[in-house]
Order: structure tokens, then C-alpha cells, then sequence
């Protein structure tokens, strides 16, 4: 009997122990994970950029744990004195993004880039309803060119997700940054410069030295 009464309490014991081990796990899973249990999230993939003046890079515009997703409309900023956006259609008028290939565009309501106001607007929906995307993907992809050193934020001003019935659909934002800096040469390119000073001071001393012997 006695023997009896302790198994009970050990699996009593481990059935606590269990419960505590996976409500840790859960924890941990969720606050690592994320936008785990937040809902739909928009973001910009890469969230930092470095870059030299002249450099290009692409940057996604990503939604997450959508459901439904009928149309989108997104406004980004970023300092026109630090970055420009390469135009991704040069057969068309003005400046355009890429579209992402999460969210059918067959409808491109919006597809601008004021380049003197450092502005972006974005908004397309599909024709039909059963085009609608769920899950998560890339919505558009916007190319920048560092135009002089210093640093800004590429902001998300504002978005707007609705579904199949045209009501709105809540959704987190976040920025990116992006670090616009001039590297110095390496020890090798200084290394580099001394030689071909060298060899060009070498090369001079050398034809005023037979200019010299032919007199």
C-alpha cells in the first residue's frame, strides 16, 4: 500500500513537473519566434543597410499571418538627400517599385516614388477574390541608391490591409535603417597606392635619366 501511494505521488510529480516544463517551452517558443501570437505584421527585410555612396540595395516589403489578403496600400519615407530609388519600370512614366510576388497586382492602383520628397506610395489589389493570398511572402521590393554619407530611416508611414470583404485587416509595422558611411582604404589598398607612386617616381627617374645620357 505504502509502495502504491509513493508511485502515485512520483507521477503526480512528474505530471507537475511536465506541465511546468511545457508552459516554459511555450514561453520561450513564443518570444523567440516572431510575430508569433501578434497577428499580421508588415516589415522591411533588411532591417539595417550599410552602404557606401553609389552603393545599391534591395529592400522587401514583407507581410506576415495574413489571412484573406485582398488589397494593400503602403506609403514609405526615407531622406531624399541620402538615398534614390532605382526605378524598377524605365519603359514607363516616373518612378516605380517592384511588385513582390506574394499579392497578385492586377489592379496597380498607386505605384509612385516622389524622389524630391523622399516618398513612396504603394496600392494594388487582385481582380478576383479567389487571387486573395494568406500566409506570409513579399509584397514589393524597392531598390535604393546611397547617394552621400550619413544615416536615415526608411519608415513605413502608413499601410492598409483589407480582405475579401473589403474590411480592414490590423497590421504591425516596422522600419529599417539604413547606414550610409564612406569606408576608408584598408592597409592593403594604402600598401596598393605606395607601389603605384613608387613605380611611377621610379618610371620618371628613369626617362629623365636616358633623356640626360642621349644630350
Amino acid at each position: 500500500m505504502q509502495q502504491l501511494s509513493i508511485k502515485i505521488e512520483m507521477k503526480t510529480q512528474l505530471h507537475h513537473f511536465a506541465l511546468v516544463l511545457f508552459g516554459c517551452w511555450a514561453i520561450v517558443l513564443w518570444t523567440a519566434t516572431p510575430g508569433l501570437g501578434l497577428g499580421p505584421r508588415m516589415w522591411l527585410d533588411p532591417e539595417t543597410l550599410d552602404l557606401a555612396p553609389g552603393d545599391v540595395a534591395t529592400v522587401e516589403i514583407h507581410v506576415d499571418d495574413v489571412v484573406e489578403l485582398a488589397g494593400v496600400e503602403v506609403h514609405l519615407t526615407f531622406d531624399p538627400a541620402l538615398l534614390d530609388v532605382v526605378d524598377a519600370d524605365p519603359s514607363s512614366e516616373g518612378t516605380q517599385i517592384a511588385h513582390g510576388d506574394f499579392l497578385s497586382p492586377d489592379f496597380v492602383v498607386q505605384n509612385t516614388v516622389d524622389p524630391a520628397k523622399g516618398t513612396v506610395d504603394y496600392a494594388i489589389a487582385p481582380m478576383q477574390l479567389d487571387k486573395a493570398a494568406s500566409g506570409s511572402g513579399v509584397l514589393a521590393r524597392i531598390t535604393f541608391r546611397a547617394l552621400a554619407e550619413g544615416e536615415t530611416l526608411i519608415k513605413i508611414s502608413g499601410a492598409l490591409l483589407a480582405d475579401t470583404e473589403g474590411c480592414p485587416i490590423e497590421v504591425e509595422t516596422g522600419s529599417s535603417v539604413a547606414v550610409i558611411s564612406r569606408p576608408s582604404p584598408s592597409a592593403g589598398v594604402w600598401a596598393l597606392i605606395g607601389l603605384v607612386a613608387a613605380a611611377v617616381v621610379a618610371g620618371s627617374i628613369a626617362v629623365a635619366w636616358v633623356a640626360i645620357q642621349e644630350r
